[in-house]
C-alpha cells in the first residue's frame, strides 16, 4: 500500500511538472514593449502679414499755414524791372510784394524805388474780395517731373473762364506722394501780369525733395479783377512758323507775332508752351521781347527747348503787350 501512494505521489508529482514546463514553451520567445505615442505639436508655418498697400485718393489736400523764416528786406528798382522779374529773382511771388508795398502800381515801376521784399513764406488770406469766381479758375491737375539736382519740378495749367482778365494769380500748389499722403507745398504766382478771359497760364514749381512724388494739387490762393488794366494790353497774333531739332536733340521753335491792332505796342511777353503725346504741359519758355511793334507789324522770335523729341508732340504760342498812348 505503501509502494501504491509513492506511485501515485510520483504520478502526480510528474504531471504538475509537465504543466509547468508546458506553460513556459508556451510564452513568445520575443516580447516587444512597445512605448505609448508621445505627441509632438508641429509650429504651424509663419504667416507673413504684408502692410496693405494705400491706394491714393487724389482729392485737394487740406493746405497746411506758412510761417515766416525771414526777416523782410529793400529792393532798389531798376529801369526795366517788372514785379514777376523781381519776385522771380527774390523767390517771392507778385502778391507778396504787393502786400507788403501797399498802392505799388505794377506796370508803373519806377527806377530808383525802394520795394520792401517780404520773406518767401508770407500767410496769404484765402478769402476772394474780388469779383472774380474762383470756381470759374479751372485748375488742371499738375504733373510731376524728377530734376537732375534731386528735386521735382511741378507743372500745371489754369484757364481763366471767367469773363474778365485776372491779375495777381497766386495758387498754392501741394505735392502728392506716391502713398497717398501730402508732400511739400509752395505758394507762387502765374508767370504772366494778366490773364486774359479764355486764356491759360502755366503754373510751376520746383520742390527739392527726394520723396516720391505722384502729382500735386493747386488751390487758387488770390485772384483780383483786372478789367481797369484790360485796356493797356494788347493780345497779338502769334503761331508757330517752325520747329527743329538739333544735332544734340534740343528743339528749336520759332514763333512769329503780329500786331493786329491800331497802336503801338511794347513790353511784349510770348509764352511757348510744349506738351506731350497726353497734352500734358512737358515745359514752357516766356520771351521778353524788348523791341516795339508798330500797327500791322510782324517780327519772330525762338526759344529752345532741351527734352528729348519723344517728351514733346505739339506747342502753343500766346502773346501780349503793353499799349504805348498815343
Amino acid at each position: 500500500m505503501d509502494t501504491k501512494l509513492r506511485l501515485s505521489t510520483l504520478i502526480y508529482t510528474t504531471i504538475f511538472v509537465s504543466g509547468i514546463t508546458a506553460c513556459v514553451n508556451n510564452v513568445p520567445e520575443n516580447i516587444v514593449s512597445t512605448p505609448a505615442p508621445t505627441v509632438v505639436l508641429r509650429g504651424l508655418p509663419s504667416t507673413t502679414t504684408s502692410s496693405p498697400i494705400k491706394t491714393p485718393i487724389f482729392v485737394v489736400p487740406t493746405l497746411p499755414s506758412l510761417d515766416p523764416t525771414a526777416t523782410p528786406y529793400t529792393y532798389t528798382i531798376n529801369s526795366g524791372d517788372t514785379l514777376i522779374a523781381i519776385a522771380s529773382e527774390k523767390g517771392v511771388t507778385v502778391e507778396q510784394i504787393q502786400m507788403a508795398n501797399s498802392g505799388i502800381d505794377p506796370l508803373s515801376l519806377q527806377p530808383g524805388q525802394d520795394l520792401i521784399i517780404p520773406f518767401d513764406d508770407m500767410v496769404l488770406g484765402s478769402g476772394n474780395t474780388s469779383s472774380i469766381e474762383h470756381n470759374l479758375l479751372e485748375m488742371k491737375l499738375f504733373q510731376c517731373f524728377s530734376t537732375p539736382s534731386q528735386g521735382q519740378l511741378c507743372l500745371g495749367e489754369l484757364e481763366n473762364m471767367n469773363t474778365n482778365p485776372v491779375i495777381n494769380l497766386v495758387v498754392q500748389v501741394t505735392t502728392i506722394l506716391t502713398n497717398g499722403e501730402i508732400g511739400p507745398t509752395k505758394v507762387t504766382s502765374a508767370p504772366l501780369e494778366i490773364v486774359m478771359p479764355g486764356q491759360i497760364t502755366p503754373i510751376s514749381v520746383f520742390f527739392l525733395t527726394n520723396q516720391d512724388v505722384w502729382g500735386a494739387s493747386g488751390t487758387v490762393f488770390k485772384a483780383d479783377d483786372g478789367t481797369a488794366l484790360e485796356n493797356r494790353f494788347i493780345v497779338l497774333d502769334a503761331t508757330t512758323t517752325s520747329t527743329q531739332q538739333s544735332v544734340s536733340g534740343e528743339h528749336i521753335i520759332t514763333a512769329e507775332i503780329h500786331n493786329p491792332s491800331g497802336v503801338s505796342v511794347e513790353s511784349i511777353s510770348v509764352l511757348i508752351s510744349a506738351y506731350n503725346m497726353s497734352n500734358q504741359l512737358r515745359a514752357y519758355r516766356i520771351i521778353e521781347y524788348e523791341n516795339t511793334i508798330e500797327p500791322g507789324q510782324k517780327s519772330s522770335v525762338e526759344t529752345i527747348f532741351a527734352l528729348p523729341s519723344e517728351q514733346i508732340s505739339h506747342h502753343s504760342v500766346y502773346a501780349h503787350g503793353r499799349s504805348i498812348s498815343q
